[in-house]
């Protein structure tokens, strides 16, 4: 668990280091145990899994400053309070423990780094929305207000192979 944690946070480390090269604008939230996540504006959202019993809801004081979240029976909205300047780019890196719903609304990208641990998950695109992840269960996605969508599935055996050799 440590290892995991130590992992997660060289990523993070390193992601930052790489952003700030490029001018891009780094924030963390914890989602907690929330199941349904609506981004609302455009930014680009990393989602990362959480540890399994981290259940609290947080975010660094940047993230408080530049972002509105609404809960609502187990749901959330991320959206950003003031848009940033067309030079600045926003990232959130979400962790995630029991996402079930993600809608990724405008010109929002969404992506994970690693594997989320969710049996069963429904994605909601639209408009320019982008969607890139990567999980150990089934994804079903779904097109708002006629917007097209690509949906590519690989290998459950690939996954599978993928999972046994990190664990080695």
């Amino acid at each position: 668990m440590k290892q995991r944690f130590f992992l997660s946070f060289i990523a993070i480390a390193f992601s930052v280091l790489s952003a700030s090269a490029q001018n891009e604008e780094i924030l963390v939230v914890n989602a907690g145990n929330v199941e349904r996540i609506t981004i609302a504006n455009d930014m680009n959202i990393v989602l990362m899994q959480a540890a399994y019993n981290d259940r609290s809801i947080s975010m660094d004081a940047n993230a408080s400053e530049k972002l509105g979240l609404s809960l609502s029976n187990n749901s959330m909205t991320i959206s950003l309070v003031k848009q940033p300047s067309k030079k600045e780019k926003l990232t959130v890196y979400l962790y995630v423990n029991n996402l079930k719903m993600i809608m990724v609304e405008r010109n929002s990208t969404v992506e994970t780094i690693g594997i989320l641990n969710t049996p069963k998950l429904e994605i909601y695109v639209d408009g320019e929305a982008k969607a890139h992840l990567k999980t150990n269960g089934a994804v079903k996605a779904y097109s708002l207000n006629d917007a097209e969508i690509k949906v590519r599935i690989k290998s459950e055996r690939l996954l599978a192979g993928t999972n046994k050799t990190a664990k080695q």
